[in-house]
């Protein structure tokens, strides 16, 4: 926000120069982001008197003047259209020789065309002077004053440009500060000057304004106060050089004396305002409501809006007549025919305002103050003081009274605070009598009550209504060099592994020792490669989460499953001749339905910790795969038994699941719940291998990362080796092919506790055994820990194990 030094100095003295002033400010948390003198670039640029005009003679378009700068005559060579032999007598800006310009022009004196030229005749354009600032400085030629000056006069300010102009960064909890009187204050209670407002009177008709028209609130959620004025006998002029001098110097363009008093109070007060011409306001009645859905308005910037009913609009009887708190329609606009208007000062919800402006793409200098907050205790204020400048430029006669629609006015908040607790949260020992005068300084009403201050906020204040608040307004004053300068306090606690990376380091430190490769994909993916799955309809996988801003359609979901992932990089290598290959990657896949529940719209996905693992080569088959998922999860000291068949992407023949069963150390204790999938594994399907475009048979695996970390057993002791030589004993037994080995090979385990292992080492199906049937040949060790066993000992082992298995699964030994 930019304003003019002076505008600031006419409520609060600043007796410090430019660059002291500036870091005060800073230094007391008012961002500053520098500042500049309007005609900085300017100099030796003087009031001149053309004393006579005459005709070049070595030039068809150039003239020859002669002008008093007031320490003498001097002549200058233009060739400015607009310089004639009837412009003697005109005063004219004359920038003398060595003056400069903006853009680091010199003028030196010289000869054009054989003639001498001591200087040069300025137009506004060559002096950074806009037509709204100085009516005529826009004219093609040379800049006429419109009056008479003083000869040798300096010319900048006579055209306004002799400001020092501030850039205040304003954040967006102190909306007050984007006004002149916000800095003023901040100013005074900063240097320890005083704040002085001017006093505000009007003079009114006799006429009520209840004459003149009415106002209507429908929603006054959305406009909590609305202040109605009206001016009759309104006479539309230029305005002055000081508020055209002002409006400039606060980066803003004078249209009208009307139009500017309403910019002119939203600077001054920060309270932005409307003025509607009330002959064109029909049945002249101002309603405050929704706008209409697909309702169009043509704001005054001649754009067509199409509205929603979210949005706030000033309406009259029939139709829209602009966007509340954003811009006026200009249907109502100000012109020079303008006989009657009706000010409008009011205070509309700062989230309807931004979420209108953003809609329709619209910024403007009041949306920006609405945005932030506009206080509605300080609209009567404001209004009075825009019907103070009418009387003041005569612009107009301002009706009686004025319409005031406040239903649920807010009482200002009184904080109580310990002024103990306050130093302790600030670090610095200020005294009670010192907050009480900094506050006081910030217009903050204050009583002191022992060791506490009882405060009250000032109207304008919408940000402060907490201790913690006034803690902040103190320190700020008092000074933040006033903190003194200590080493952090405190133990650093070392970093650790966390079980989850603990576990994942463990299982991929034993898959890269069997030769694996870690890759790392992106969670995103693209929605069409769920279809290659062949996964269930109902599937939750096929519901993924999908990104708002997505770069594009390859990347636009949160990846469900790591399956297409890894089978991407398995055909990438099989593509580049790599003959054999272990693939893992640990990663998140993101789920949306967990337990047949669908996360809310606030909540976020559910992320499954996984481990893939895929592979292919002439030695790599099933029970490979099988093999490693079995020794990794056995390194956690987890025991699964072997369900056939697992997602559709694998083959419905070679796959399986692995469902946690009971603990690594045999104690036959069951520890881990039943029917806990721990891992899938199997051939990837044919079909969606092909899509993929990978080529034979490559395998995959998906280990629940969160599950192991839910059954895993800790290890807390080790059995030494054994000291007794083992038994070992090896059957082949025929039973139906249906039967799981899996469950098997569980049985045998757990028949004795002489058995130490078992492992299946042939599967037979043919002739031999008969049709359905299959031949399933295990290697079985006993061993006791304290001794040697002997025949006498296995023997009856074994029978009863054959006979259980028998009786169970009609298994029988192959002859």
């Amino acid at each position: 926000m930019k304003l003019p030094l002076s505008w600031i100095k006419e409520y609060a003295d600043i007796p410090v120069d430019a660059d002291t002033y500036r870091d005060k400010m800073i230094m007391a948390g008012n961002g500053v982001e520098g500042y500049e003198a309007l005609g900085g670039g300017v100099s030796s640029v003087v009031v001149g008197q053309i004393r006579s005009v005459r005709k070049h003679p070595n030039s068809d378009h150039l003239m020859i003047t002669t002008v008093d700068v007031g320490d003498g005559v001097i002549q200058i060579v233009t060739g400015a259209p607009n310089i004639t032999v009837n412009s003697v007598g005109a005063y004219v800006p004359v920038a003398k020789g060595g003056a400069t310009l903006p853009g680091g022009k010199t003028i030196k004196p010289g000869r054009l065309r054989g003639e001498v030229s001591d200087g040069m005749l300025c137009g506004g354009d060559e002096l950074g002077v806009p037509d709204s600032l100085y009516p005529g400085a826009g004219v093609d030629g040379i800049l006429i004053f419109n009056e008479p000056h003083q000869l040798g006069l300096d010319v900048k300010p006579i055209l306004g440009i002799d400001e020092t102009v501030f850039d205040f960064e304003v954040l967006a909890n102190r909306p007050d500060c984007l006004s002149v009187w916000g800095v003023a204050r901040e100013t005074a209670a900063i240097l320890g000057t005083a704040f002085v407002k001017p006093g505000i009177t009007v003079r009114e008709t006799a006429k009520p304004i209840t004459d003149y028209a009415s106002v209507a609130v429908l929603d006054d959620e959305l406009c909590p106060r609305y202040v109605a004025c009206a001016i009759e006998s309104v006479r539309v002029a230029p305005s002055p050089m000081w508020l055209r001098k002002a409006l400039h110097g606060a980066g803003m363009r004078s249209i009208n004396n009307i139009v500017d008093i309403t910019n002119y109070v939203m600077l001054e007060t920060g309270h932005p305002m409307h003025a509607f011409d009330l002959d064109r306001v029909r049945d002249r009645k101002i309603i405050v409501r929704r706008a209409k859905p697909g309702e169009r308005l043509i704001t005054l910037d001649g754009k067509e809006r199409e509205l929603t009913d979210a949005m706030l609009v000033i309406s009259d009887a029939e139709n829209a007549m602009g966007l509340a708190g954003i811009m006026g329609g200009e249907e109502s606009e100000i012109t020079e025919s303008t006989k009657a208007i009706l000010f409008e000062c009011a205070a509309f919800g700062r989230t309807s305002i931004r979420l209108t402006s953003r809609a329709l793409g619209m910024r403007t200098e009041a949306s920006a103050r609405f945005e932030k907050g506009v206080s509605p205790y300080t609209a009567v204020e404001a209004m009075r003081r825009a019907c103070q400048l009418v009387n003041l430029l005569d612009a107009g006669d301002v009706a009686q009274g004025m319409i005031d629609l406040y239903p649920n006015p807010k009482p200002r908040p009184v904080i109580e605070a310990d002024c103990s607790k306050m130093r302790v949260a600030m670090g610095v020992d200020v005294p009670d009598v010192e907050m009480a005068r900094i506050l006081r300084a910030l217009c903050f009403d204050v009583e002191q009550r022992g060791g506490k201050l009882v405060v009250t906020s000032p109207e304008f204040r919408q940000d402060v209504d907490q201790e913690a608040d006034l803690t902040e307004e103190v320190l700020r004053l008092h000074g933040y060099l006033a903190l003194k300068s200590t080493l952090p306090v405190g133990v650093n606690m070392p970093g650790h592994r966390s079980p989850r990376m603990r576990l994942n380091d463990s299982m991929k430190a034993l898959l890269r020792a069997w030769g694996g490769y870690e890759i790392y994909g992106f969670s995103f993916m693209k929605p069409a490669l769920l279809g290659w799955l062949n996964l269930d309809e109902g599937d939750p996988r096929l519901a993924p989460l999908a990104l708002r801003n997505y770069l594009g359609e390859d990347t636009s979901i949160m990846r469900p499953t790591l399956i297409p992932s890894m089978l991407t990089a398995l055909a990438l290598n099989q593509n580049r001749k790599l003959g054999e290959c272990l693939l893992f990657e640990s990663a998140a896949a993101f789920e949306t339905i967990v337990g047949g529940k669908p996360r809310t719209e606030n909540e976020l996905p559910f992320e499954r910790q996984t481990l893939c693992i895929g592979g292919y080569g002439a030695e790599f088959d099933f029970y490979k795969m099988r093999g490693m998922v079995e020794s990794l999860l056995k390194s956690r000291g987890i025991l699964c038994r072997v369900e056939a068949g697992a997602d559709r992407y694998y083959h419905p023949g070679r796959s399986a699941r692995l469902v946690a069963a009971r603990p690594a150390d045999h104690s036959g204790k069951a520890v881990h719940e039943e029917g806990v999938t721990v891992a899938r594994l199997g051939e990837a399907h044919p079909d969606v291998a092909e899509r993929f475009e990978a080529s034979g048979r490559v395998y995959l695996a998906e280990i629940d990362l969160g599950a192991v970390l839910d059954l895993q057993t800790v290890i807390t002791k080790v059995t030494e080796p054994p000291r007794h030589p083992a038994v070992t004993r090896d059957i082949a037994l025929v039973m139906d092919g249906a039967v799981q080995l899996g469950s098997v090979v569980d049985m045998i385990s757990a028949s004795s506790a002489l058995v130490d292992s078992v492992k299946l080492f042939d599967v037979y199906r043919g002739a031999q055994v008969g049709e359905g049937k299959k031949s399933a040949a295990f290697a079985l060790t006993f061993r006791a820990p304290d001794r040697t066993l002997t025949d006498a000992e296995v023997n009856p082992v074994l029978d009863a194990l054959l006979k259980e298995l028998s009786d169970v699964y009609g298994a029988a030994l192959r002859g």
